[in-house]
């Protein structure tokens, strides 16, 4: 962290006597400040970077900005070295044809950098050396190439400070700063704000998976000058915001991308956000519907131009059909939900009930509605904290999960009765123990046929449904049964990229959406907290049906298949906390078919490579790869945390 006075006194050398003067004053206009110009101490830390547009005017076609920049604090930012300008503008809706959407020109851009070893800028700037900066153009927007500069359109200037391929230049001083972007809209000669825009979706519905925008290559941390750099004419065709975002987004097969309003919605930030269902153009539906020619008349009446679109797909259709499989969805899932016991018995086999409820929680008789079940499925296992149980035999116990089907394809399965109305199924024995091995659990699927949003009996080409998942725990010794921590991942974080109608493997499974009928545990608010625990049911320590070759254990698995997506980048973006105490119930994890690694090491090497963290790992008490015995017997002699304390906010934190 930057220190505010040394900082303020190497700002103050660099400056003018008139700049010391304010800052001797503590900070007030004193005589020989600019009239109207405010001082103020510059800023310290910097973690955040808010830029205020004091005035933006175009003056036979040259740019000029005034801006303020301040810190987290709202303190002045003296002294920045870099930026780059750019110069855009806005054609209105309709005014290259009928039917045509707003779109977005880029004139031209500049850059300004005044770091030592460059020391040259394009137009003009000036540091008031109080916050407020001034940048004249040198670059008349007449010249441009790319579009013609019409002084009637809205008028963007954006200011970037990212250096490509580096980080941002710091302040004099070696201060380091975040990654920023400003915008202004305006009318070119009177500098007044624009009267129309072009602000279709916000940054925060791209952070909602991306965690930051600034991890999407070009860094910069505002969707919306991503949308006015793509256009036509800056960029290959392909690449306009309006097709690249949905082609890249359309075959990602989140649930959440099932319906546009997951990133269009409504907002003061975004007061354009409805235009994906009220101006429907060719190219921005043919980013999605890809295997529609427009022009060529393939899969669509052939369409020359915009102008008709909208005589058939008008707005309030669009967007039913748009957000309907969602909406359908939900409304299915809402009708049913389930309740379950495990109770186990003497012989250490457990006896599993389980009741189907209606709409509003109430118990029904299940054979109302067994011909409508496509697939009711279970897994039990022992030992909620670390599972004991494999997906295949496991070396140590010797047992599989128990995977049984109660329902499917609207019949009861073997073993499986219906007594008052609840569905009871017997488990083989159980390999119950001590501790947390004296807790059982099963983890609970419902598939559901349907049509539309009825519930149907289920036919061999029915649509199904997954509904609402279930998690029951039971113990031999009659005490409170043992559960796995819910404190590090929140299903919420999960449903932020999947939506909240993700059906957790649906296909290979029944399908599990996750809701708080699985929670068995609350907040400090009372609210109750939607786990991942589940899970282990099956992704258990010795891996799933790969045996440890695709590291299927929970610790390991979400690391290895978000990092795959690339779109995970930082822990914050799944984990709300880290449990390291959880790794003091652990045993080895399966890292490899039959080999095994001890717990800390297997899951840190999920996300990085061996060699990258830096010593040997062997020197710290871990096993790599090794058999499963010995790899257990190290289970517990790792000396990670000896020297590490990582937190989803920097998980290569040092204690020393």
């Amino acid at each position: 962290m930057m220190n505010t006075h040394k900082t303020k006194i190497a700002l103050l050398l660099a400056a003018s006597a008139v700049t010391m003067a304010l800052t001797g004053c503590g900070g007030s206009d004193g005589n020989s400040g600019e009239p109207g110009e405010p001082g103020g101490e510059p800023a310290g830390a910097i973690k955040t970077l808010n830029f205020t547009f004091e005035k933006a005017i175009i003056t036979d076609g040259l740019p000029h900005v005034d801006f303020r920049v301040t810190n987290e604090d709202d303190m002045p930012v003296v002294g920045l070295q870099y930026f780059k300008f750019y110069a855009e503008q806005l054609v209105p809706q309709g005014a290259t044809g009928a039917g045509n959407a707003s779109q977005w020109q880029y004139l031209v851009d500049e850059t300004c950098d005044l770091t030592p070893k460059v020391n040259k800028c394009a137009g003009t700037l000036v540091d008031n050396k109080n916050g407020s900066y001034s940048y004249s153009f040198s670059t008349n927007l007449k010249s441009s190439t790319r579009a013609t500069y019409n002084s009637d359109l809205a008028q963007r200037v954006v200011l970037n400070n990212y250096i490509r391929g580096t980080t941002p230049a710091p302040l004099p001083d070696g201060t380091t700063l975040p990654v920023f972007t400003g915008i202004f809209d305006y009318v070119a000669d009177t500098g007044a704000e624009a009267t129309y825009s072009r602000k279709i979706v916000t940054t925060a519905s791209c952070n909602t998976c991306h965690e930051d925008v600034i991890n999407a290559k070009h860094y910069t941390s505002d969707v919306n000058f991503c949308a006015s750099c793509h256009t036509e004419g800056k960029v290959k065709p392909g690449n306009e915001f309006n097709v690249l975002v949905h082609a890249k987004h359309k075959d990602l097969k989140l649930g959440s991308l099932d319906s546009c309003q997951s990133c269009h919605t409504a907002s003061d930030a975004a007061p354009d956000w409805d235009n994906w269902s009220r101006i429907p153009t060719a190219a921005t539906c043919g980013s999605c519907h890809s295997n529609i020619d427009f022009a060529a008349g393939k899969g669509h009446s052939q369409q020359l131009d915009n102008s008709n679109c909208i005589a058939c797909h008008n707005s309030n259709w669009t967007a039913e059909l748009h957000t309907g499989k969602t909406a359908d969805k939900k409304a299915v899932i809402a009708q049913l939900g389930m309740s379950a016991a495990l109770a186990a018995q003497a012989d250490d086999t457990a006896i599993l009930t389980v009741s189907i409820l209606d709409k509003d929680g109430n118990a029904i008789d299940a054979a109302t509605v067994q011909d409508k079940i496509k697939r009711l499925e279970t897994a039990t296992n022992v030992g909620p904290n670390f599972p004991i149980m494999g997906y295949k035999p496991s070396p140590g116990s010797g047992k599989a999960k128990i995977a049984k089907d109660l329902v499917k394809d609207g019949a009861l399965q073997a073993g499986v009765t219906i007594v008052d109305g609840k569905l009871v199924f017997t488990t083989p024995a159980l390999p119950f123990g001590a501790g947390d091995t004296d807790t059982a659990f099963t983890f609970i699927g419902l598939e559901m046929c349907n049509t539309g949003t009825t519930l149907t009996a289920c036919t061999t080409d029915s649509a199904t449904t997954s509904m609402k998942a279930e998690l029951a725990f039971g113990t031999k010794s009659g005490k409170a049964p043992s559960m796995r921590h819910v404190n590090s991942v929140e299903f919420g974080t999960c449903q932020g990229c999947h939506g909240d109608t993700f059906e957790i493997h649906k296909g290979q499974h029944s399908g599990f959406v996750m809701t708080e009928q699985v929670s068995h545990a609350k907040d400090a608010n009372g609210k109750a907290i939607v786990g991942v625990d589940g899970c282990v049911a099956c992704h258990t320590p010795d891996g799933t049906y790969a045996s440890g070759a695709n590291k299927g254990a929970l610790e390991m698995k979400l690391h290895v298949v978000h990092g795959k997506q690339g779109v995970i980048k930082e822990c914050t973006q799944c984990h709300n906390d880290f449990n390291l105490d959880a790794f003091k119930v652990k045993g080895a994890l399966a890292t490899s078919a039959g080999k095994y690694t001890t717990p800390i090491t297997a899951t840190c090497t999920s996300c990085h490579t061996p060699e990258s963290i830096g010593h040997g790992l062997e020197n710290m008490g871990a096993i790599v790869n090794g058999d499963y015995v010995q790899a257990n017997q190290a289970a517990q002699s790792e000396t990670c945390f000896y020297c590490h304390k990582p937190t989803p906010t920097d998980h290569t934190q040092v204690k020393m």
